[in-house]
Order: structure tokens, then C-alpha cells, then sequence
């Protein structure tokens, strides 16, 4: 174990060691992306990189290094040049949850999709029916009752899961985007569209 405040700080120390890189580069905690326009911009860039790593005497660990690749994995998403989307590991697990039966286990499961929930189209809508239940006081959890509701959601956020589309693509540069909104009793949603 460590320090409660050990991850804050350690982003810190990346974030400050990594400042002349962030139109390039992205980092969260020990995980670094570098991502270039071309193969000539990214060399430069990860000369960059290294430069300010070696300069906070912090070293890189090699065989966990993915250098010049046009597609990773990068926390828990999958991405390319054009798109993000879940990574199938990370899906699978999510896929392979059984129901829920205490309210540990449905907390566990709405955590687990709430990661990906960018990706599905009125999940707040859908997973309201879960959260009815989970938004309990540690006083009240002897209450958690799971019914025909809870089930439907699960197994239809289980659904809309491994149902097309299910990827974000990036936006086009000097194309128009388009913002759209949607509010309701349970439902509070937003979608940028180009």
C-alpha cells in the first residue's frame, strides 16, 4: 500500500515533468501517450519526451513501451487514428458480471460500465433503474432490493454494450460541429456530432 495522496502527487510530478509536451502528449500516472502528426513529428516528439523524463532522472521501462504504433491501448480504450473504442478485454469483463445480488455487486457492475458510458446512447436513462437501488447511506444498504426493473436495465446495458456503434470517432479539422442536448426526470444528456 502507499499514501493516500501518493497518486495525486505522482500525477503531479508527471504533469509538471511532462509540461513542454502536452500539445503531444497525454499522461495519466505512470501511462503516456505521444501522438504526431507523421512518423518525422513523432520521433521528434518522443525525443521530446524522453528528454524531460531523463532530465527528473525517471526511467521508462522498455518492453512496456509501444513506440510508433498506429494503434494502443491506452486506459482501457482501444485507439486509432480515427476512433476510440472499448477495449474487448474490457468488455468481456463486463459481459461475464453476473447479476447482481447484494448491493456491493450491483455498485460493482454500474462502476464497471459507467467507464464506458460515453459510448451509449440514453445510459443514464437505462441505468437509473440500477441506481434507484445503489444510491443508498451505508445506514440504509440493508434495503437494496433488486427486482424486474434492475434486472431489464442490466441486461439491457449488458446489450447496448456489444451493440453498433460503439466507437467515438475524432473530429475533423474546419468541419462544423454540432451540439445536441436532452434533459429529463431521470436523464441529463449530450451529444457532439460532426
Amino acid at each position: 500500500m502507499g499514501l493516500k495522496n501518493s497518486p495525486p502527487t505522482f500525477q503531479k510530478v508527471m504533469i509538471n515533468t511532462l509540461k513542454s509536451c502536452r500539445s503531444f502528449c497525454l499522461v495519466y500516472l505512470d501511462d503516456i501517450i505521444v501522438f504526431s502528426n507523421s512518423f518525422e513529428q513523432h520521433l521528434d516528439h518522443l525525443k521530446q519526451v524522453f528528454a524531460a523524463l531523463e532530465d527528473k532522472n525517471i526511467t521508462l521501462n522498455p518492453p512496456k513501451c509501444e513506440i510508433a504504433v498506429q494503434k494502443i491501448n491506452y486506459l482501457g480504450h482501444t485507439i486509432t487514428e480515427t476512433t476510440a473504442t472499448p477495449m474487448n478485454d474490457s468488455i468481456k469483463t463486463i459481459l461475464e458480471i453476473k447479476e447482481p445480488r447484494t448491493l456491493v455487486q450491483a455498485n460493482k457492475f454500474i462502476r464497471a460500465l459507467s467507464w464506458y458510458r460515453k459510448f451509449l446512447p440514453h445510459f443514464a436513462t437505462v441505468a437509473a433503474q440500477i441506481h434507484a437501488v445503489t444510491n443508498l447511506t451505508k445506514a440504509n444498504k440493508h434495503k437494496f432490493k433488486w427486482k424486474e426493473p434492475q434486472s431489464k436495465a442490466f441486461n439491457d446495458l449488458k446489450c447496448m454494450l456489444t451493440s453498433a456503434p460503439l466507437f467515438l470517432h475524432f473530429p475533423v479539422d474546419h468541419k462544423p460541429l454540432i451540439l445536441t442536448t436532452d434533459a429529463s426526470g431521470i436523464g441529463v444528456g449530450g451529444v457532439l456530432q460532426q
